[in-house]
C-alpha cells in the first residue's frame, strides 16, 4: 500500500495535521483505514410533504427571504419553498459565508431532521449546498466519520478520497486468493466502504454488517495481527536466554517449606514453566488462575530454579500491599535465605533503598519484590534471569519494557512469567495473547467451599449491618467495601468514613476500622495487620483490598454500591473471602434504580463462582476494548475488528497465519507492514 505523509495531501497544513493526529491519523494509510461510523442517504431528493416529525430528509428548495434576529438570542431564519410547501430553516450559529449562501432565489439542497414548528415544517442546522439545474445527485451514500473540532466532515471526506485514489493496487504483491480470500480485494473493499453504491443497504455495510467488503477487512486484519504475534514468537526464539536445569539449595528450600500440598493443576503448570526455563530462548508465559488458586507458589517454584544458578528474579506487583504480601510469602517459602530477598517500593526509606540497590548490583540479592520502584532509572540488576509480573494489565507497556532493559548483562534476555487472577476469555487469549504460551490453574486447593453470593437493595442496609454485628460477635470477620473515599455530587455512593461512622454509632462495641489508598503505607499496614490478627472484626475498605490481602478467617464481604464496579473487579473482591475452610458469603448491596448492565453483572455473579465463565460474560457485556484498555496493556489497537462480534473468524485466521508464516516470509512481512506498521515492536512487551 503506497503510504505518504499528510503534508502531501491537498488542504492539509501543519494545523490540520496536528488535529488529525488526535484521531490517530499520521499518514495516508491511516486515512484509508479511518472508516465511516454511519452513512447519510443523499442519493435521491425527497418530497418534504412525505416527511414526518423527526424524520431525516434530503430536500431541494428555493430561498424566498431571510432575516437575522439578535434578541432574545442570535438567530438566522430562512424562509424557502420545496415542492410547493413552505419550510423554515434556522441557524443559531453562523458565519458571514453562510449568510451569502442563502440569497433570494438561490436553490439549495438540505440534509437534516424535520421538525413540526409553530408555523409549519422546519429544519435546524441542516447541512446545505448551493446548487443549480446542472448539479448532479450522488450515486453513493455519504460517509460520516469520527472527527475533531476544526476538521469538518467535508474536509475529512476529501482527504480520505485523495488517499484512497492514490493508494495503489498491491494485490499483485499481496495475493491471498490461494489462501481462500476469493472475495473482493482490499482496494475495492475500501472503496465500497468509503463510497458505497446507493444499491447497498446501510445495515450491510455498517459495522456488524455482512457485506463482502466488511468481511474482507475483518479477515485480513485478523490474519495480519496473528502473523504479527507469531513473528514476535519467532523473534523471541532467536534471542538468547540462560537455561535453568540444575536443582540446588533454593529449590530444596521451597520444597521443604511448602505449607501445603500442591494441586495436580499447579504441578502441571510448574512442569510447563520448568520446560520453558530449560530452553535458551526466553520464556514468555502467562499463568491464569482464579483468586486463591496458588499462583504465587507456582511463580516462586520457578524463581527457585533461577536463584539456584545464582541469577536474579524480579517480582513486580501493582500495589504496595500486594508487593508486601508477596515479600512475606517469599520469606516463608525460603527460610534461611532472608538476606538475599528484598522488598523495594516507593515507601522504602532512602538509606535502605541505597543499600538494596548496591546489593542488587553486586548480585547479593537473588529475589527482589516490589512495585513500579523496580524499574526506576537507578535500579540496575547484575544478572536478571526471570521477570515475574503479577496482574500485567495494571502496568503500562513502557514500565514492563523498562524492567527488561535494566539488566547489566546485555548478552541474555530475561525469561518472562506473567500471573493474572483475571481469567481471560478464550476469544482474547487466542488473539491478544497469541504471542505468549498460556498455562491455566483450573483447580482450587482442597477443602475450599464455594462462596454464596446474594444481593439486596440499599433499603435493607440497616438490617444487614445488624446481622453483620451478630456474625462478628460469633467469630466471623468481614469486609465492607465502599465505592468511594469522599462524598460526590455526581455519583450516588456512600463515602467510606460515612459508612464507618454510621456503623460505629449503632454498634460501638464492634471492633471496626477503615482503610483507603490515600493513607500512608505505615498506617495501612497497621490496619491490615490488626485485621489479619483478628483484633479488627470488620474492615471497611475501598478497592485497596482487591488484591494482596489474605485473611483465611474472613468469611463475609459486603460490596456497597456494587453497580459501580465491573464484573472482573467484583469477582476479585469476592475472592478476599473463601480462603479458609469456613462457608463464606458475599452480599452485593445496590441502589434501587440501576442500569441494565449493572443488573446483568449482579445476576452473573450470583449464578457462578467460575472466573472463566465470568470473564466470558464480562466480554459480552463490556467488549474487549474496555476490558483490555490499550493504554494499560499496550495491545495493538484493531482498526476494524471487534473481537466479540467477529470471534467466528479468529480460529480460521490463527490456523491460516501458521500456514502463511511457514510458507511465505515476504507475504508475512507485507501483511504486517500493511496493517500494523511498526506497532508490532510496541506489542512485544
Amino acid at each position: 500500500m503506497a503510504t505518504f505523509d499528510l503534508e502531501n495531501i491537498p488542504g492539509i497544513g501543519l494545523n490540520t495535521k496536528n488535529k488529525l493526529l488526535k484521531l490517530g491519523i499520521s499518514n495516508s494509510r491511516d486515512l484509508c483505514f479511518h472508516l465511516p461510523v454511519s452513512y447519510q442517504d443523499k442519493t435521491k431528493l425527497q418530497n418534504i410533504s412525505q416527511l414526518n416529525h423527526d424524520d431525516f430528509g434530503y430536500i431541494e428548495c428555493e430561498i424566498l427571504n431571510k432575516k437575522i434576529l439578535y434578541k432574545p438570542r442570535k438567530i438566522m431564519i430562512i424562509n424557502a419553498i420545496s415542492n410547493g410547501e413552505k419550510v423554515s430553516i434556522k441557524f443559531f450559529y453562523f458565519n458571514p459565508g453562510m449568510i451569502k449562501i442563502f440569497k433570494e432565489k438561490n436553490f439549495v439542497r438540505l440534509y437534516g431532521q424535520i421538525k413540526n414548528g409553530l408555523y409549519g415544517k422546519e429544519m435546524i442546522h441542516p447541512e446545505c449546498e448551493v446548487v443549480n439545474k446542472d448539479t448532479k445527485i450522488s450515486n453513493t451514500l455519504t460517509s460520516i466519520y469520527r472527527t475533531v473540532k476544526g476538521v469538518s466532515q467535508n474536509k475529512l471526506r476529501s482527504f480520505i478520497k485523495f488517499s484512497v485514489q492514490n493508494i495503489g493496487d498491491e494485490d499483485n504483491d499481496i495475493n491471498l486468493k490461494k489462501y481462500g480470500f476469493d472475495e473482493i480485494n482490499l482496494l475495492e473493499s475500501l472503496k465500497q466502504i468509503h463510497f458505497p453504491d446507493k444499491s447497498i443497504k446501510k445495515e450491510d455495510i455498517l459495522p456488524g454488517g455482512n457485506h463482502p467488503a466488511r468481511r474482507r477487512l475483518i479477515k485480513e486484519e485478523l490474519l495480519a495481527f496473528q502473523l504479527g504475534m507469531l513473528s514476535l514468537k519467532e523473534r523471541r526464539k532467536k534471542s538468547k536466554a540462560r537455561s535453568y536445569k540444575s536443582i540446588g539449595e533454593w529449590t530444596k528450600n521451597i520444597e521443604t517449606n511448602m505449607p501445603f500440598n500442591l494441586t495436580v493443576s499447579q504441578l502441571k503448570v510448574i512442569n510447563e514453566i520448568k520446560k520453558d526455563l530449560t530452553e535458551t530462548s526466553p520464556m514468555m508465559r502467562l499463568v491464569q488462575g482464579d483468586v486463591g488458586s496458588g499462583k504465587t507458589a507456582v511463580a516462586l517454584m520457578a524463581a527457585s530454579l533461577v536463584a539456584d544458578k545464582s541469577d536474579q528474579v524480579a517480582l513486580m506487583a501493582p500495589t504496595t500491599i500486594l508487593a508486601e504480601q508477596h515479600y512475606l510469602s517469599t520469606l516463608n517459602f525460603f527460610k534461611g535465605k532472608e538476606s538475599q530477598i528484598a522488598l523495594l517500593t516507593s515507601s522504602t526509606p532512602s538509606k535502605e533503598r541505597d543499600k538494596i540497590l548496591n546489593k542488587l548490583f553486586l548480585n547479593e540479592i537473588k529475589i527482589i519484590i516490589g512495585t513500579h520502584a523496580l524499574f526506576q532509572k537507578d535500579v540496575e540488576y547484575a544478572d536478571l534471569g526471570l521477570i515475574i509480573i503479577d496482574e500485567q494489565h495494571r502496568f503500562g507497556v513502557n514500565q514492563r519494557l523498562a524492567l527488561k532493559s535494566q539488566n547489566s548483562n546485555k548478552k541474555y534476555i530475561p525469561h518472562h512469567l506473567t500471573l493474572t487472577a483475571t481469567p481471560i476469555p478464550r476469544t482474547l487469549s487466542m488473539s491478544i495473547y497469541a504471542n505468549m504460551s498460556i498455562s491455566i490453574i483450573d483447580e482450587l486447593p482442597p477443602g475450599r467451599k464455594e462462596i454464596t453470593t446474594t444481593s439486596m437493595g440499599m433499603n435493607k442496609k440497616n438490617e444487614l449491618i445488624k446481622r453483620l454485628n451478630e456474625a462478628c460477635a460469633q467469630g466471623s470477620q468481614a469486609y465492607w467495601v465502599c465505592a468511594l473515599v469522599e462524598e460526590s455530587d455526581v455519583i450516588n455512593a456512600n463515602p467510606i468514613e460515612e459508612t464507618f461512622n454510621e456503623i460505629k454509632k449503632n454498634y460501638p462495641n464492634l471492633a471496626c476500622e477503615y482503610i483507603h489508598g490515600s493513607m500512608k503505607a505505615e498506617q495501612k499496614n497497621k490496619i491490615i495487620n490488626n485485621f489479619k490478627n483478628g483484633i479488627t472484626k470488620l474492615l471497611i475498605a475501598t478497592t485497596v483490598i482487591e488484591v494482596g490481602v489474605d485473611v483465611p478467617n474472613a468469611d463475609i464481604i459486603v460490596i456497597e454500591n456494587c453497580e459501580r464496579f465491573g464484573l472482573a473487579q467484583l469477582h476479585q473482591l469476592r475472592g478476599r473471602v473463601g480462603r479458609g475452610d469456613k462457608q463464606s458469603n458475599c452480599v452485593l448491596l445496590h441502589n434501587e434504580n440501576i442500569g441494565e448492565n449493572a443488573a446483568k453483572r449482579i445476576e452473573v455473579l450470583k449464578g457462578t463462582n467460575d472466573g472463566f465463565e465470568i470473564a466470558e460474560q464480562d466480554l459480552e457485556i463490556r467488549g474487549p476494548g474496555e476490558i483490555m484498555g490499550q493504554e494499560q496493556t499496550g495491545v495493538v489497537p484493531f482498526k476494524y475488528v471487534d473481537l466479540v462480534r467477529d470471534s467466528k473468524f479468529i480460529e480460521e485466521s490463527t490456523d491460516l497465519a501458521k500456514q502463511i508464516i511457514s510458507d511465505d516470509k515476504k507475504l508475512t512481512d507485507k501483511l504486517i507492514q500493511r496493517w500494523l506498521s511498526g506497532s508490532i515492536d510496541y506489542a512485544d512487551a
